[in-house]
């Protein structure tokens, strides 16, 4: 064979590259054609709006823990007002002392404070949790009544209306209405479901 058979050179390498491309077109063409991600999708029948601040402030439920937190929130500022009162009069107490006694009693003051601190985080912490397991109880009975609403009108998306989430609703989706309706009427006291309901 002719050592210039075995040459390269650029003709040889362009038709090279044209063949190895067309092959690539050719296996692109026959592969088969992938289908859309969204075909499986399942179209919206309707969508409707809660309002779960209204839910919470306005049932029966709502209102009662509300008034329960607010006077159990009373009793724990009285007892903190009580603290802070004692603390002011200790305090104006030190201007009379001198030495060891001012010293014990400036000792005696700022554990009095830390007590005081402490009395307030345990209530604070204390009213959110009382907050918080009234929020999931209610919410959890919300789901279902919104579950069989949602059924019943034939929608397949509840969304919570709120100003930092839902830029734009028209009213005509709003439910809360019917939601704090059938609400009162199944938790009339807030605690089990009304029977029948």
């Amino acid at each position: 064979m002719d050592p210039a058979m075995h040459k390269s050179t650029p003709r040889r390498h362009a038709l090279a590259l044209a063949a190895a491309a067309g092959l690539l077109v050719a296996g692109i063409s026959a592969a088969p054609t992938a289908t859309p991600a969204h075909a499986a999708i399942k179209k919206v029948r309707g969508i409707a709006m809660v309002d779960m601040q209204r839910v919470l402030m306005e049932t029966k439920q709502g209102k009662a823990a509300r008034e329960k937190l607010e006077s159990s929130s009373k009793a724990k500022q009285k007892k903190l007002d009580k603290k802070r009162s004692k603390l002011e009069a200790d305090q104006a107490k030190l201007k009379n002392l001198a030495g060891d006694q001012l010293m014990a009693a400036q000792e005696q003051l700022q554990k009095d404070f830390m007590e005081m601190q402490n009395i307030y985080m345990t209530m604070q912490q204390e009213l959110a949790e009382q907050e918080g397991q009234i929020l999931e109880d209610m919410y959890k009975k919300c789901q279902g009544l919104i579950d069989k609403m949602a059924s019943e009108m034939e929608v397949d998306l509840v969304l919570v209306r709120d100003a930092t989430t839902v830029l734009y609703t028209d009213d005509a989706l709003d439910i809360t209405n019917d939601l704090i309706k059938r609400y009162d009427e199944k938790y009339p006291k807030g605690g089990d479901a009304k029977k029948g309901k």
